[in-house]
């Protein structure tokens, strides 16, 4: 086979993957595709796996394997692979997942078509051995951008998924920019930033070809593994941002690497949860990692869309809160451990939003616990000139508060609630805004009431034009008790006209202390 003639090279890292490698590379087998070579890295597995690839490359003239001679991971495996490869493209294949007969003529046929430097795509999420799947799309803003982008006409690329196995790579371009993995975990996150940010021309297949499977093991959520994971993300992260900062994308693009470096540091709670909780030294030593890295971010300049509000009010809770202890509750009723029930997946044909039961053990301290709304009174249903619009909704333990649209002296609609639950001291909440062309200054009144109904607390928060969403919280004086306190929320407009469809949702309800 000419060089000039292999299509693509599909590179295959392997280690202790005995009873996965063969799924994956008879996937590759069946490519539709003429004309491809898989080359398989293996980083001295102890489980069979280099006689397994061995039993395929006797067979199949298109598979090679190279040896590593000591054990090195992931990013140094796919660096070796690069180095043997004689495709004109690449992709990355994880050796635990598969790919259907057409991922490598979908991504060969586009980035010819459109001359690309990288082709993005996307995935389904396999759990448990395939009895679910979940399909992820690629987001609109890209999939239907005019074909090739880079990251300067489409953004939006830059807030996708950092997988390198759900994209693939022009050989050449990969060579010309010395574009390389770190041997860290999270080695993904540098590579695409590096890559998206230097590509001149992106293109799309906008439908899933490859099977992401998600394994759910005690090893990989060990003690071990969560210490490396998160000191080796950090790292990687560190690594990304010191590329922006010397290539001089850093201030034009710190937006969109605030949203992917939450996104992503914030999904180490699904990695290292039970070792944040079970452990107060890594616990300590990743709230300061998180604190410091999240110490620059202007949470009211983010595009909420692009970021699920359970990871939103993490991050912002994990730069508000000065202790560490107070962080490792909050992962303690949010990650999902041996003393909780497991996450329900919700959601169909759109990313998965997880959903934790936050049930409480009457054995165990009651610190911090999310709050859920027991009842809830409307003083205006409507306004008398949008008898179209509700004035407040309420719906699975959200506000949705409209403002006034045209008379600033008109009184708006306000809403009283009751929690139920255990006391707690304090209250945090998210306060988040959506306006059609954002053109007015909010103000969002949050009362604290006795059972009396008397104001014990008149707590006025701003949104001023262009914030999108603070972190908020109403602490409960020491000698009144939680139980027989209520809440009222309002929104007014202070300067402005804001649109008849914009709002204010208040969410994500959070007690602290007792």
């Amino acid at each position: 086979m000419n060089n000039h003639e292999i299509k693509i090279s599909f590179i295959v890292p392997a280690y202790n993957v005995k009873s996965y490698l063969g799924k994956c590379l008879t996937s590759l087998q069946q490519q539709s595709l003429d004309n491809f070579e898989i080359i398989v890295v293996e980083d001295c597995s102890t489980d069979g796996t280099l006689s397994k690839a061995r039993q395929y490359a006797r067979k199949d003239p298109r598979i090679q394997i190279i040896c590593h001679k000591e054990n090195q991971g992931l990013g140094p495996a796919r660096n070796t692979g690069m180095e043997y490869a004689r495709g004109k493209y690449i992709c990355f294949v994880d050796s635990d997942d598969w790919v259907d007969p057409g991922y490598g003529e979908a991504f060969y046929l586009e980035a010819e078509r459109t001359s690309a430097d990288m082709v993005v795509g996307t995935f389904y999420a396999v759990f448990s051995q395939g009895a679910r799947i979940v399909s992820h799309f690629v987001d609109p803003a890209v999939r239907y951008a005019s074909l090739p982008f880079d990251a300067q006409t489409c953004p939006a690329v830059l807030s996708m998924p950092t997988p390198v196995w759900d994209k693939c790579y022009r050989r050449e371009f990969l060579k010309n920019y010395n574009i390389r993995f770190p041997a860290l975990i999270g080695e993904d996150i540098p590579f695409q930033w590096e890559a998206m940010t230097q590509a001149k021309r992106i293109s799309v297949v906008g439908e899933p070809f490859y099977y992401y499977r998600i394994r759910d093991t005690k090893k990989n959520r060990s003690l071990t593994a969560g210490r490396d994971i998160f000191a080796d993300v950090f790292l990687a992260q560190e690594k990304a941002l010191a590329f922006l900062n010397d290539s001089g994308h850093y201030e034009k693009l710190k937006s969109i690497w605030w949203e992917r470096m939450i996104k992503e540091l914030l999904h180490l709670t699904d990695k290292s949860g039970d070792t944040l909780v079970s452990d107060n030294f890594v616990a300590k030593v990743f709230h300061t990692m998180l604190r410091k890295s999240l110490e620059p971010v202007d949470f009211s300049s983010l595009n909420r869309a692009y970021i699920p509000e359970h990871v939103l009010f993490m991050a912002m809770f994990a730069q508000k809160c000065s202790s560490w202890k107070e962080f490792q509750e909050l992962v303690a009723r949010s990650h999902p451990s041996n003393h909780q029930p497991r996450p329900r997946f919700i959601g169909l044909n759109k990313l998965q939003m997880v959903l934790t039961r936050y049930d409480l053990d009457v054995d165990e301290n009651k610190i911090s616990h999310q709050l859920k709304i027991s009842n809830h009174n409307i003083s205006m249903p409507y306004y008398p000139d949008l008898l179209d619009y509700k004035a407040i909704i309420y719906e699975n333990n959200r506000i949705i508060i409209l403002p006034p649209a045209h008379d600033p002296n008109m009184e708006p609609a306000r809403i009283n609630i009751n929690f139920e639950g255990h006391g707690c001291s304090k209250i945090w909440y998210f306060l988040s805004c959506y306006q059609e062309g954002r053109s007015s200054e909010l103000c969002i009144s949050q009362i604290l009431l006795d059972k009396n109904k008397r104001i014990l607390i008149d707590k006025k928060t701003i949104l001023h034009i262009g914030e999108k969403i603070v972190l908020s919280f109403l602490e409960i004086p020491k000698d009144i008790s939680f139980n027989e306190c209520s809440f009222e929320f309002s929104v007014k407009c202070l300067s402005g006209f804001p649109a008849w469809e914009s709002d204010v949702t208040i969410s994500n309800f959070y007690g602290e202390g007792l």
